[in-house]
């Protein structure tokens, strides 16, 4: 699988990025339990067929994600990508900054972090500068190879450039129901060199074809502001959501999926890696045959018609949702900036 090289940096990583987020879950966590020897499985066979890229953070089961990969990884670490997140660190606690670094390695069983990001901004910019300063000063030490950031919109880009941070990555929600950053983000990441990495590009599911209607959608994944809040608890945003255009969304997908001849979940993978500025999109696997299947999508050329038929059904879900980049909160409450 064909490499991309992230902004100006030497990494080079497939379009296609495992997300690791199930990685070492157990009961009561959000994916349920993910076995050692089936994130073994799934790592060796990504590596095999070129798929480098591997996408964790701190807060992904408490660290048993980070654990869980370093050991799939175990012999053959020299052949990964692995990009990690960090949650803004409050002031008391930046002077721990480079032990918080160097025990996540620990947990990796890494010497350095390909790709560090912090997690979310802050609305506190003196904050947040705080900690782009902390973390040049690990990239300094070495434990930390290049820096990237996710939930980024230009307000925050601007800061990280004021800190003189050269901004790798920029990880955000983007999918065919989630296309709101292509008004200004996408663009202005594409036109300065700052790969995108797509989280969520199949919406947890929602856009593989499983469901026919809204109303078969799980309420844990219909907790954004896509859907209507009402009569939902796992949902926090109290919107009414867009379910007239999500449903729209998802039977012009089955239609453009059957007249295409490719699955759903293909079609969208595919339509989100052929947008300019799109590095690689992250993906969710609990198995090899999952793996198998969204590197089929990577590496699918759709059809200029079929690519334009896909921008028409989503449209209306784009329109309706405007200028919503936080997807789980209300405009007024949204973290990015």
């Amino acid at each position: 699988m064909d490499k991309t090289q992230l902004g100006g940096t030497g990494i080079y990583a497939s379009p296609l990025m495992i997300g690791c987020w199930s990685f070492g879950g157990g009961q009561g966590s959000y994916w349920g339990v993910q076995e050692q020897s089936d994130v073994d499985a799934l790592v060796g066979e990504a590596l095999d067929i070129g798929v480098n890229f591997f996408d964790t953070a701190f807060g992904y089961n408490d660290g048993a994600s980070e654990i869980s990969l370093g050991k799939a990884l175990a012999g053959r670490r020299g052949e990964a990508v692995i990009c990690n997140k960090i949650q803004v660190q409050p002031r008391e606690k930046l002077g721990s900054y480079r032990n918080m670094i160097e025990e996540s390695l620990k947990r990796l069983g890494a010497d350095a972090i390909d790709l560090m990001m912090i997690h979310w901004p802050v609305a506190d910019a003196a904050l947040l500068r705080a900690n782009f300063e902390a973390l040049l000063d690990v990239r300094e030490r070495g434990l930390v190879r290049e820096i990237g950031v996710s939930n980024f919109a230009l307000g925050a880009l601007a800061l990280a450039k004021e800190c003189g941070v050269a901004v790798a990555a920029n990880e955000f929600a983007y999918s065919l129901m989630s296309r709101g950053i292509e008004r200004e983000i996408l663009p202005s990441c594409h036109e300065s060199g700052i790969g995108v990495l797509a989280y969520m590009p199949l919406m947890q599911g929602v856009l593989a074809g499983k469901y026919a209607s809204v109303g078969e959608v799980p309420p844990m994944r219909r907790r954004t502001v896509h859907f209507s809040g009402a009569g939902n608890p796992e949902s926090k945003h109290g919107l009414p959501g867009a379910d007239l255009e999500a449903e729209s969304l998802l039977a012009g997908l089955r239609e453009v999926s059957r007249d295409a001849g490719i699955p759903c979940g293909r079609l969208a993978v595919a339509w989100l890696l052929q947008k300019p500025g799109v590095a690689s999109a992250i993906v969710g696997c609990r198995n090899a045959e999952q793996l198998v299947e969204n590197a089929q999508a990577a590496q699918t050329r759709l059809p200029p018609d079929v690519a334009l038929a896909l921008d028409g059904i989503s449209k209306p879900l784009m329109d309706k949702l405007g200028d919503h980049l936080d997807i789980w909160q209300p405009l007024e409450s949204s973290r990015i900036w």
